[in-house]
């Protein structure tokens, strides 16, 4: 069954003042700030304590409604996958084996919270490390849960097939499309569609700016740096470049930095290319500071920068597939990113657009106040279930 939530305005019901205990999963919110899925689950939950009492099982102590779930984080394992003598094998045991550190290690220590201070629901977005947990206290304790999945179609929905055996007492996804895949996997699986969010308050055209030491025009791609993820960045490094006097920032790190470092060092000089980490908090200053965001991924599930990047009024070039379609629509273009010449046409051609106020308006649909509503109201129909 799939549910079609929408973006709507909804009103406060008086089951939305119940004091229910909902606690949010993701051991590296805090310490990743340029993941969808951290990005999602603190402002998910920063949205949610108007409705419930919210806790959120993270990798730092960075809100006050933050606990560290007390096992290693995703970036201090990659620290250690990444050293030399130890590269080599663990490569070969797991694709991402810094994922699989934090799942273990936080799965225990999340596990034992949650039974000894009962929560009415649990919301892992952690991926198959959380929903294992979560499940493992829902046997125990009859905890439901709810679960957003964000990989999607990725590697033809394998993830999310894996992720379905958990068995989430619902199910968001961001399309329909997922949806119908979600529904092929596993027929009885009860389904919503909610899209995800921006905080329309803090990603503004109006701000700081920084100055990022690179000639005009800027153009943004915000990314994991890994060579065989579906994010592609070699693609915007490689389209660039053909862009005569246009600068690319990537904002990402990742187990290949130095092969993209070396990659925009080579095609685009130190003054056009530069890679650099910001904190959350630091992102609506980095999207005002350029002329353009790109981000020429496969069969992206949603895409949150995207929209961050069109709420600070930057236009966007994207890859062109019904999910972005209806994201960007009217705040930037979208073209075969595989032809690096239609690709780069399309960043020189979007550099000279007057965009006025378009993509600013278009993200105003995916405000997190409206966003959040739509998740209230799915919580407590999950608990009351």
């Amino acid at each position: 069954m799939v549910e079609q939530i929408t973006v709507k305005n909804q009103h406060t019901t008086e089951s939305a003042k119940k004091p229910y205990r909902v606690v949010l999963v993701h051991p590296s919110v805090g310490v990743i700030w340029s993941g969808g899925s951290e990005i999602f689950t603190l402002e998910l939950a920063r949205h949610l304590q108007q409705y419930f009492e919210v806790e959120l099982l993270s990798g730092a102590d960075c809100e006050p409604f933050c606990r560290p779930a007390g096992g290693i984080t995703r970036d201090r394992a990659y620290q250690f996958v990444k050293h030399p003598l130890v590269a080599p094998w663990i490569g070969k045991l797991a694709t991402y084996p810094e994922f699989v550190i934090e799942h273990l290690t936080n799965f225990i220590p999340c596990a034992n919270y949650l039974l000894r201070y009962r929560a009415d629901l649990i919301f892992p977005c952690n991926d198959y490390g959380g929903l294992a947990m979560a499940a493992l206290v829902r046997k125990l304790r009859g905890t439901p849960i709810l679960f957003t999945e964000h990989a999607g179609a990725i590697n033809n929905g394998k993830a999310l097939a894996r992720n379905l055996r958990f068995q989430p007492d619902s199910l968001v996804v961001f399309n329909q499309d997922i949806a119908d895949l979600a529904l092929k996997i596993r027929p009885q699986q009860t389904i919503n569609i909610i899209p995800n969010g921006v905080d329309t308050d803090r990603f503004t055209p109006q701000g700081k700016t920084i100055d990022l030491g690179l000639s005009s025009p800027v153009v943004l791609c915000v990314a994991s740096l890994k060579r065989d993820s579906h994010k592609r960045v070699e693609l915007a490094i490689k389209a660039v470049a053909k862009v005569p006097n246009v600068s690319l920032l990537i904002c990402g790190d990742g187990i290949d930095r130095d092969y993209y470092q070396e990659l925009g060092d080579r095609l685009l000089g130190e003054h056009r290319f530069a890679i650099r980490s910001f904190t959350y908090q630091e992102m609506p200053s980095v999207y005002r500071s350029v002329d353009l965001f790109t981000l020429p991924s496969e069969n992206e599930p949603f895409g949150l920068a995207y929209i961050e990047a069109m709420a600070c009024n930057t236009p966007v070039v994207a890859t062109d597939d019904k999910m972005r379609r209806y994201i960007v629509d009217s705040g930037g273009i979208l073209c075969d990113v595989t032809d690096l010449d239609i690709y780069s046409r399309a960043i020189a051609k979007s550099l000279k657009i007057p965009w006025d106020r378009l993509p600013r308006q278009n993200a105003l649909r995916f405000s997190w106040e409206t966003i959040a509503k739509n998740y209230r109201d799915l919580i407590l129909k999950t608990i009351n279930k």
